[in-house]
């Protein structure tokens, strides 16, 4: 029997305002195909279908084609939601989907038992314990007033005793056969990447530990985070990882499906089986002169059109740069790549907080935020980033003044 584990395609994702459903689509494409000739008996999706809660009809028409062309390949399919994921999205079509042998599960099940799925094909069966992303509701009854660490080790407790559920149903109704575990969450020890949020919460003081994930599953099939990696050292506790690269940050990792191989009740082989680059993501950083040769030289060879950032680091500031910086992003055109993110930075323009402020303004006058909004505007950022920068501060100022 052959299981496919895959997660995080996030359907719909821009990157820097650059749509990425071309990608998608050649993805997806590629995927069924490598089912059907690699016969795969389940293929196992670990949330993070979509990039939003509210896809556009152009995702939900990739991910429905998508679906359609396993039609006939005999090939079953579990898909459950991540915290990107609408549970009512995912879940609308599930009565319908189930007589397609695709089974959903947009989010944790009022009888729990439902979320641990048989499936049997002509060369073997597996039961799965198809656990979604888990939300604070699933896991715990907040009460006001409660201490942050109290509440952080609420969560993890119930994020171990639903896996633990699983597991004792497993060996009551099911006893000897392969169980495999999804999962949509941050584990300790796992690198992610700028595409993430850790999930749970701030900084993974509630992440998940993998000696929390209870005796009795021959493999735990992990969403969320977008590097490919073993957990633990474990060949058993894996993130697949994105199939596509989701951020700069992303650009040069390899990207993989995994295929595991089952002999009777014993996983034999886990196979990492690369995704094709569709198209390339690049950065280059240096003066401008030096960055301005090196995007002159690039000449990728991808299907898709490479999308390029730029960091132009110059020592002292001038205002000429400044324009001709503004006037390279904008006419710099060559075929088969653009630029879609640029930042020029000044060695020496650093300032200290006394020069951000007008005179007469002092520092105790101003709020936290007021004064990293300040520091933020004398960074070269685009409208995009320093948004982010601003919702990370507030959440981060938000979790300490839950502490205190």
């Amino acid at each position: 029997m052959k299981i496919l584990h895959t997660a995080d395609w996030h359907i719909g994702k821009q990157l820097h305002s650059c749509g990425l459903a071309e990608d998608h689509t050649f993805f997806l494409d590629w995927l069924a195909e490598l089912i059907r000739e690699r016969q795969i008996d389940l293929l196992l999706v670990s949330g993070d279908v979509f990039d939003t809660a509210y896809p556009t009809p152009q995702s939900l028409r990739l991910y429905y084609r998508f679906l359609t062309q396993l039609l006939g390949t005999g090939c079953q399919v579990i898909i459950t939601g991540g915290n990107h994921d609408s549970p009512a999205v995912l879940n609308a079509p599930r009565e319908l989907l189930h007589h397609l042998n695709i089974k959903i599960v947009g989010n944790a099940l009022e009888n729990i038992a439902d979320q641990l799925i048989r499936i049997e094909s002509p060369n073997g069966e597996v039961v799965v314990a198809a656990v979604p992303y888990l939300r604070d509701i699933d896991l715990r009854k907040s009460v006001s007033g409660a201490k942050y660490d109290d509440r952080v080790a609420i969560l993890r407790q119930g994020i171990k005793q639903h896996y633990q559920q699983l597991a004792d149903l497993h060996q009551a109704q099911y006893k000897g056969l392969c169980a495999v575990a999804m999962g949509h969450l941050y584990v300790n020890g796992a690198t992610i990447s700028e595409s993430e949020r850790e999930i749970h919460a701030i900084g993974g003081q509630a992440a998940f530990s993998s000696e929390h994930f209870p005796d009795g599953f021959d493999y735990v099939a992990l969403g969320h985070i977008h590097k490919p990696q073993r957990i633990a050292n474990s060949d058993f506790i894996r993130y697949s990882g994105s199939p596509l690269p989701l951020s700069f940050s992303e650009r040069d990792d390899t990207k993989f499906v995994l295929e595991l191989s089952l002999q009777n009740t014993q996983i034999t082989q886990i196979e990492a089986l690369p995704v094709p680059v569709f198209r390339q993501l690049r950065s280059f950083s240096g003066n401008l002169d030096q960055v301005e040769a090196a995007l002159k030289a690039f000449a990728p060879q991808t299907r898709l059109e490479s999308l390029v950032e730029i960091h132009v680091t110059e020592p002292n500031f001038d205002p000429q740069i400044d324009f001709y910086f503004n006037q390279f992003k904008q006419d710099f055109g060559k075929e088969n790549f653009k630029i879609i993110k640029g930042r020029l930075s000044y060695v020496n323009r650093l300032q200290g907080v006394d020069e951000l402020f007008a005179t007469g303004t002092s520092i105790q006058d101003l709020s936290a935020r007021e004064v990293f909004a300040k520091r933020l505007e004398v960074e070269k950022l685009d409208d995009e980033t320093r948004q982010l920068l601003l919702e990370a501060f507030e959440e981060i100022e938000r979790e300490v003044n839950e502490q205190h």
